[in-house]
């Protein structure tokens, strides 16, 4: 499948790389299918790109790299929505990083990860309520991260 990107070109993603996300994601409600794929192979990072919009684009990262005690506490609304039988199964977790000017000043939003279950290929973004995350948590620094 050929995904147009204003941002990266045209590239050609595989259909097991489509996410289907049944409520939008915050702020882009109207857009359900994302192609989420690594910059590179061994890359922590990944990009989200919407399959309908050739503008929106957001990069991921996985939280446990530079959050090791990073938890998620998936409630029984997100679990129906991505089709969780059992609380103990394997979901792919990232996190929405903000990437200034200045790479090294990068921050992720721990309060509302973007959780996939790989087996159905549905996302959500989850908003963790009563979290003590932070929106913003720099990511190459120990100050200010997690909890």
């Amino acid at each position: 499948m050929n995904l147009k990107s204003n941002q990266l070109g045209d590239i050609e993603i595989q259909e097991d790389q489509v996410v289907n996300f049944p409520l939008g994601i915050p702020g882009f409600e109207d857009h359900h299918q994302f192609a989420i794929f690594a910059l590179d192979e061994s890359s922590p990072f990944f990009y989200m790109h919407s399959v309908s919009d050739a503008d929106l684009c957001l990069v991921l990262g996985v939280p446990f790299v530079f959050f090791p005690d990073y938890e998620l506490e998936l409630g029984e609304d997100g679990q129906d929505i991505l089709g969780v039988e059992k609380s103990d199964e394997e979901m792919a977790v990232f996190v929405v990083l903000t990437i200034p000017e200045d790479f090294k000043e990068t921050t992720a939003n721990l309060v509302a990860p973007v959780v996939v279950n790989p087996t159905t290929r549905t996302g959500i973004q989850y908003v963790q309520g009563n979290s003590s995350y932070q929106i913003r948590n720099r990511i190459f620094s120990s100050e200010g991260q997690g909890k």
